[in-house]
């Protein structure tokens, strides 16, 4: 007891001291409690708070054509987004930010601040003006940041084949979707601690992102310009639902150019993509189809070109079907089968090499099968098996009807043809530049699919598409501009799934050929979808655009040819494109007997590649709408509708 302390001090003194004592033991319990007992989850909150992992995103690779010139790239684009933790009045800011940003009302915005999220895109890829009126606000929780964006310079220029990458950078079509893995690359990751205000301090040892790999296409956007302006012109002109046009390599099947039409513009905001259609529909072809089956033939030693064939004045009856020729010659060459586009003459030949090596032979060219080009959706086509077929189905296959083939399979056989009878798997894929290296994709295997003298022989016939004289070919009037070149016609009515019959006003037209003759360096496909009925003939309505590319490619090449002599360009302003300059050859080569020189005032050099007039008797594959069909099965004329 302390002397002199009044008893109820002591008493005071001794409650405070307890008291202080009590809240010294509390405090040392919730420290204990916060440190040890919950340390695990509150280090845990602390981490999640402050220390963050940061995830960079990879800088998509390029897509570039033959020479290197770019056909996808990425560059930064604004977006904007926020933090809505960080915004006190949602009503207010979302007032002040939808007059910034277009296309979002105050309402839209305000339902996307609300809510405890720490991250939401407000909008993005927005123009440069947007996203500087935006930083200028200086709004609580809205940020601008930026982003890789997609790109593609050419636009339309071969949109289908390149195909687009959404907003999130992944492939969705086209080389894009097909090479996907290889051009996404590695994104970078790294540590860094946040601080009260949500400001960002990165750690060393960042690891980089590591960007996606260059790919390099085969295409020649040159030549792909050229292809694409000139089937846009043909389906406009003639009032067709759609058109492709495929421009190989002959040595090596390498695509140089694949068209479609309608196309796209990957660039757009909400692209209605396009079917690429030489790989993803499949037709009935009609007469170019005589090329393989008579290729075959004459591989076989069961005809030779100059074999004379009794076409029975061009009708023929094989079990119930009627088979006739538009031309009603009594005989033929087998020259003059493929010249004059006989389809009595196809399934006498058929008949002569025998089911079992016609479809053989078929199959070497790559019919029934994908070829493995390096692009998604590829379809086989059908070709049933010979064992399967009626005698009336091996003669209707023998012009093309009753199986259906893909653009690219059909220009990939007459490139074998070109190539001195050795067929090579197109492809679309040159090389892949990466981090380790260029990576070269080597050409596919090849195999002969027929003797060397057998594409002698058929170069010549193809040639002979193009004679005139009294047994003119179905292709006499199509004039390519500087060059000799040789080819097929094709003009085939569709079938109708409604009707179950051909119908008698939609047709398929179509033109293959090499380019030049003597020493082919393309094949070209040109294939338009329904054409006015009005004018439908395949040697018409594809042709030209068949000559147009050739002729312009082939001089982009440095392939030599006949010169052109044009007009000249009258003084005064000139327009950005000419499009109706005359060119003509001072000297029409001769190298064909019977062989017609251009009409007056020569062909008209345009990318619609107008031509001479084309004889109307172009024959026109068609089967008799009867209840006896070519083949057992309905036959998939033509693709899905769109969608």
């Amino acid at each position: 007891m302390t002397p002199g302390v009044p008893h109820g001090a002591r008493v005071r003194a001794y409650l405070a001291g307890g008291v202080v004592s009590l809240c010294i033991l509390g405090v040392g319990m919730r420290a204990w409690a916060l440190q040890v007992g919950q340390g695990d989850h509150f280090r845990d909150l602390a981490d999640r708070q402050h220390a963050m992992s940061v995830d960079i995103p990879a800088p998509r690779g390029e897509i570039v054509d033959t020479h290197g010139s770019a056909l996808a790239v990425s560059a930064d684009a604004d977006s904007i987004w926020a933090n809505p933790r960080s915004i006190r009045d949602v009503t207010a800011i979302a007032a002040q930010l939808a007059p910034l940003v277009p296309g979002i009302d105050a309402a839209t915005l305000e339902s996307k601040l609300a809510g405890d999220r720490s991250f939401v895109w407000i909008a993005r890829h927005v123009a440069p003006e947007v996203a500087i009126a935006v930083r200028a606000a200086k709004l609580p929780g809205i940020e601008v940041a930026k982003e890789p964006r997609r790109w593609y310079p050419g636009r339309t220029l071969a949109g289908p084949v390149i195909g687009r990458a959404d907003i999130d950078g992944k492939g969705v079509d086209g080389i894009e979707l097909a090479m996907n893995s290889v051009l996404t690359g590695t994104r970078g990751a790294g540590n860094a601690v946040r601080d009260a205000h949500g400001r960002r301090m990165f750690a060393d040892g960042m690891e980089q992102p590591e960007p996606g790999a260059t790919v390099q296409l085969t295409i020649d956007r040159s030549i792909q310009a050229i292809a694409d302006r000139a089937i846009a012109d043909a389906v406009t002109v003639n009032k067709a639902k759609s058109g492709v046009v495929v421009v190989l390599d002959v040595a090596t099947s390498r695509v140089l150019a694949m068209s479609t039409y309608p196309t796209y513009d990957p660039n757009a905001a909400s692209p209605t993509p396009a079917r690429n259609r030489p790989v993803t529909d499949a037709y009935e072809a009609g007469s170019v189809m005589k090329v393989f089956t008579i290729a075959g033939a004459l591989d076989a030693g069961v005809v030779r070109p100059d074999t004379e064939l009794d076409l029975h004045g061009g009708y023929m009856v094989i079990g119930r079907i009627p088979i006739h020729d538009v031309d009603g010659d009594k005989s033929l060459t087998v020259e003059g089968v493929v010249k004059r586009s006989s389809n009595v003459g196809a399934a006498l030949i058929a008949q002569r090499l025998g089911k079992l090596p016609q479809e053989e032979a078929l199959r070497r060219f790559g019919f029934g099968s994908k070829s493995g080009i390096e692009l998604p959706g590829e379809q086989m086509g059908m070709l049933r098996s010979a064992t399967r077929w009626r005698d009336s189905e091996q003669a209707t296959i023998a012009f093309g009807m009753g199986l259906t083939v893909t653009p690219l399979q059909i220009v990939a056989g007459v490139a074998a043809l070109g190539n001195d009878g050795i067929y090579h798997a197109p492809r679309v894929i040159e090389r892949v530049t990466g981090p380790d290296g260029v990576r070269e994709l080597p050409i596919g295997p090849e195999r002969r699919v027929v003797s060397s003298k057998t594409a002698t022989q058929m170069r010549k016939i193809l040639g002979s598409v193009f004679e005139g004289g009294k047994l003119s070919g179905t292709a006499a009037g199509i004039v390519v501009p500087g060059f000799v070149c040789g080819g097929k016609t094709g003009t085939a009515h569709k079938w109708d799934s409604a009707t179950h019959h051909y119908s008698l006003d939609r047709y398929l037209s179509s033109f293959v050929g090499l380019a030049p003759l003597d020493h082919p360096r393309l094949a070209i496909i040109a294939m338009i979808d329904e054409p006015s009925p009005d004018s439908h003939m395949g040697a018409k309505v594809a042709g030209p655009v068949f000559a147009a590319v050739a002729s312009e490619s082939l001089r982009y090449l440095g392939v030599p040819g006949e010169s052109l002599v044009c007009p000249p360009v009258p003084p005064g302003p000139r327009p950005l494109v000419i499009r109706t300059k005359v060119c003509t050859i001072p000297s029409p080569p001769v190298s064909r007997p019977g062989a017609t020189a251009p009409a007056a005032g020569g062909p008209t050099l345009a990318p619609a590649g107008l031509a001479a007039p084309v004889p109307a008797d172009e024959p026109v594959d068609v089967l008799p709408t009867e209840d006896d069909s070519p083949s057992e099965a309905e036959p998939a004329i033509t693709a899905p509708p769109p969608g």
